[in-house]
């Protein structure tokens, strides 16, 4: 099937498709949205880290550190790796 366009034939693959407008106001709100995620990612990481630090420390309570094994030890224990290399 082919579908005539000025004379020439064009296969429906070999068409031009007219990429979508984005208004400023939407390229605006798509960079903030994006710059918002970047920080709280920048901020949610060291919190979980120095959470998860917690955990491992002789204060925190017997659910958190049971919790903060478990999950580090899902994670290939990075977070203790982490504290043996900070402490000598």
């Amino acid at each position: 099937m082919s579908i005539r366009c000025g004379g020439s034939a064009l296969r429906p693959e070999t068409r031009m498709i007219a990429p979508r407008f984005v208004s400023p106001k939407e390229r605006a709100e798509n960079r903030a949205r994006l710059v918002r995620f970047a920080y709280w990612v920048a901020v949610a990481i060291p919190i979980i880290v120095v959470l998860m630090m917690f955990g491992y420390s002789d204060q925190a309570p017997a659910w958190l550190r049971s919790l903060v094994v478990s999950l580090d030890g899902a994670l290939g224990f990075p977070v203790l790796s982490l504290i043996q290399k900070v402490m000598p």
